[in-house]
């Protein structure tokens, strides 16, 4: 047990005493061992606990792909454009990874759609793969109006911070079609992955695939985690 005063605490959040005695008589604070009225103690491992409880992942928009940091290739961009027009198409709130998935498939000079072509997946069986499951996609995501901007859904967020891990884990300072294949599979989440599930597409033959067509730094890890 590693002891932190309230001064240790302060110093730690970068507060004051006195936010430090706020937090106390609040509630909103981490555990704390009461040895006196003057003499308060916290155990760090808690502090860090209760850090970790503040956490806050911030939502994915489409925006936020169009002007992110993170560099996106531009057939990477196309996808989600040819995604939000397919959400468009079905009246859908939000562009979820099936919408994703059609992206990759109409998008046929992108590297996912290579990928999915050399795993033996028909793009035409995929779509009607698709249309056939949308109905259920629709009651995920909700109805909207026309008029109204298509934004991301929770498993296409989720998809696409996957496929952001998965770039650096093999070693690309980029985003492009074919991590988003493997952040849909690995997301394990939404209708893309059933679809892909369905026509027997799994996350090791498309990391295979990848590799052999770009230098992939990595393969072992099996899972990346977006919790």
């Amino acid at each position: 047990m590693q002891l932190m005063s309230i001064e240790d605490l302060a110093a730690y959040l970068g507060d004051s005493k006195r936010t430090i005695y706020k937090y106390i008589a609040s509630g909103d604070c981490p555990p704390y061992i009461r040895i006196s009225a003057k003499n308060i103690k916290f155990d760090r491992a808690d502090v860090d606990a209760w850090l970790e409880s503040k956490k806050v992942i911030p939502q994915l928009t489409l925006d936020s792909i169009y002007r992110g940091s993170v560099p996106w290739t531009p057939r990477a961009r196309a996808v989600i454009k040819a995604a939000e027009q397919a959400a468009h198409q079905y009246s859908l709130a939000g562009v979820g990874t099936g919408e994703m998935l059609v992206g990759i498939v109409e998008l046929k000079d992108c590297l996912g759609a290579k990928i999915l072509g050399d795993l033996g997946v028909d793009p035409p069986k995929l779509r009607r793969l698709y249309e056939q499951l949308h109905q259920d996609a629709k009651a995920r995501t909700g109805p909207k109006s026309g008029s109204e901007k298509s934004n991301l859904a929770d498993d296409a967020q989720a998809a696409i911070r996957c496929a952001g891990r998965q770039a650096k884990l093999w070693g690309h300072e980029y985003i492009g079609a074919e991590h988003l294949l493997v952040g849909i599979l690995l997301a394990g989440e939404g209708l893309g992955c059933r679809i892909l599930t369905e026509l027997g597409v799994t996350l090791d033959r498309v990391r295979t695939e990848t590799a052999k067509l770009i230098v992939c730094r990595q393969q072992t890890e099996n899972t990346v985690s977006d919790k």
